[in-house]
């Protein structure tokens, strides 16, 4: 059986969506205002037929202005009128089409009020899901699925707010159903006393459905975002599958992902579609009994006249439709539900990672950066950093070497907040690195990192990225700073050509240089680069050596080396091994202690 309060859940967990993007549901008052003034002039139409019907039955108008309710309006007509059967019938028409023009005026303008409204709660909440995701740590995606969370952003958000859609219906219906009530007891409230029970009959076999509508929502919204991970993957890892041959391995899963929830998605509209002729056909069956019935038990004379019964039964048969209505809005909740839960998973703290700053502005690097009893581990996991202390002199290439899973770039990170840093394990000039504001601080450091981030855009857009109204002689300078200047002259649109997705149209040794531009020209004073120079060829390290030479001159430079021989001209070399710090001091010293650095440095004699 359905559960109402899961059903009042959904709903209220759309208004508390609409609450955290700021609008009002006080936005909803026009399309409600119209959907009553449709519903109204429905009402008063249908009470209208019945004067009409009673018209070309009786052929005669005498009784009009005797009718309950339209009598009183009826007196308001001029004399003339009121003796010329032609002119009232006239009037009479002419009044029922006024009432149904007013009322699928009002009902259009609903239905377009409610459209509009939609669009835009829909759009703010892609918003605010980007923004969200833009708060989160880096660990979070490190942990966590692309895929996932673009099957969320473009697909979940829209089905999470589908019930706003169908609100103009719901609406519509509610008031309607209202409507129609008043009019079925006026009609004949006995009557009425039979027909009522046809909703509850309509109600109980409806709820099975939601139920499975609901269950195979859930089961639609993990399909889809299994989907979602297996086409970002896959297609983010292109090389890979060529190279394998697994096109149709890859192509067989991925079938078998969609394959399923085509299955889901039609078993869901088998039984969405099933609900309104289901309660159609069963209206029909349960209003002959209803007319049967009641003819039986209070007898012709006892219910109302002929063309009364022919407005109810055609009240009796809109107002099931009208409940459909009311029920696949019922269904359309439960079909949000497994997007609502994704949904909301995304505003949950828990698990995000969230890196704060403080609220001092940074100024700039006085003295030094001390790691103090540094400790760092990735959730659950074993210590990647364990009770490392060590100094980064102003002004001084410090470089940072040790085996691979030592945790170098997970330092890096720490320094680039990325991850959060333990309270106290980070000074900057004596203050704690969280302390400071995270645009202030990062304005101040450069990354060029062994993992080049490029923008499927142009060569100049990726250089300048996150800088605003730089200069033309100073993208010149970094260009050519960093070595940059001939690749560009054989470009055929020069720094306006784009580089492809992730810089594709690239090589290794282009993107890092591109990487150091960008680093070079956002000016910072302290310079981290990550392994910069691993995996090129020696030529190509050559000239991105010559340019990380030019870029760290009068910079306080933090510099991860694989190859040792890149950094020779280190002011303090400090050794990981372990997770732990194991060496520190000049070149030659650390040569002559013939420790770890030694080990490191005669592995890599050859």
């Amino acid at each position: 059986m359905a559960n109402p309060s899961r059903e009042r859940s959904n709903v209220a967990r759309i208004f508390q969506l609409m609450r955290w993007m700021h609008i009002h549901p006080a936005y909803m008052a026009l399309p409600i205002a119209l959907a009553i003034g449709s519903a109204l002039f429905e009402g008063v139409g249908m009470g209208l037929l019945i004067p009409l019907l009673n018209v070309f039955l009786q052929k005669s108008f005498s009784f009009i202005t005797e009718a309950p309710y339209i009598g009183p309006v009826m007196h308001l007509l001029p004399a003339f009128i009121l003796e010329n059967d032609r002119l009232l019938f006239g009037v009479l028409l002419a009044g029922f089409i006024v009432i149904q023009v007013l009322k699928n005026a009002f009902r259009y303008l609903s239905i377009i009020s409610v459209a509009y409204f939609s669009e835009r709660v829909q759009h703010h909440l892609r918003k605010v899901l980007f923004t969200r995701y833009l708060s989160f740590g880096k660990l979070f995606f490190d942990t966590t699925n692309i895929g996932h969370h673009n099957t969320l952003l473009l697909d979940f958000s829209r089905r999470a707010l589908l019930p706003l859609t169908m609100a103009d219906r719901y609406i519509n219906s509610i008031f309607s159903l209202t409507a129609y009530f008043v009019m079925m007891l006026a009609i004949s409230w006995k009557m009425t006393i039979f027909a009522v029970p046809l909703f509850f009959l309509l109600h109980i076999i409806v709820r099975g459905m939601i139920m499975s509508i609901r269950s195979l929502s859930r089961a639609i919204a993990q399909r889809g975002s299994e989907l979602g991970k297996k086409s970002v993957e896959i297609l983010s890892t292109i090389a890979l599958v060529k190279s394998y041959r697994t096109e149709r391995e890859e192509q067989g899963q991925y079938t078998r992902i969609s394959d399923d929830m085509a299955r889901m998605n039609y078993r869901a509209s088998v039984f969405h579609a099933l609900i309104l002729p289901l309660q159609e056909t069963i209206t029909l069956l349960v209003a002959a009994g209803v007319f049967v019935g009641a003819l039986a038990f209070f007898g012709r004379d006892q219910i109302a006249s002929g063309s009364a019964l022919v407005v109810y039964f055609y009240i009796v048969v809109n107002a099931a439709s009208k409940f459909g209505g009311l029920s696949g809005f019922r269904g359309t909740l439960a079909a949000s539900s497994g997007p609502l839960d994704e949904v909301f998973k995304i505003f949950d703290e828990e698990g995000k990672y969230f890196v704060k700053g403080g609220d001092k502005k940074f100024i700039g690097l006085k003295d030094s950066i001390v790691c103090r009893r540094l400790t760092f581990s990735y959730g659950e996991g074993r210590e990647v950093l364990q009770d490392v202390s060590l100094t980064f002199e102003r002004g001084k290439m410090t470089a940072v070497v040790g085996p691979t899973g030592s945790g170098k770039s997970t330092l890096i990170s720490l320094l680039m907040r990325f991850y959060d840093c333990p309270p106290g394990s980070i000074l900057i000039d004596g203050e704690d690195l969280r302390s400071f504001t995270l645009d202030s601080y990062l304005a101040r450091v450069a990354l060029v990192s062994q993992e080049t981030l490029l923008l499927h855009d142009s060569l100049r857009n990726n250089i300048t990225y996150g800088l605003e109204n730089v200069p033309e002689e100073a993208l010149q300078d970094a260009v050519r700073r960093a070595r940059l200047l001939q690749f560009i002259e054989l470009l055929p649109q020069g720094l306006e050509t784009p580089i492809g997705d992730r810089g594709v149209k690239l090589s290794g040794g282009e993107k890092q240089r591109v990487s150091i531009a960008r680093a070079l020209l956002k000016g910072a004073d302290i310079l981290i680069l990550d392994e910069a120079t691993s995996s090129l060829d020696s030529q190509t390290e050559k000239l991105i050596q010559e340019a990380i030479d030019e870029a760290v001159q009068g910079r306080t430079s933090i510099v991860i080396a694989h190859r040792l021989s890149t950094i020779r001209n280190a002011d303090k070399i400090v050794v990981i091994k372990d997770s732990r710090l194991v060496e520190e001091g000049a070149l030659q010293e650390l040569l002559e202690k013939q420790g770890a650095f030694h080990e490191l440095w005669e592995q890599q004699k050859f």
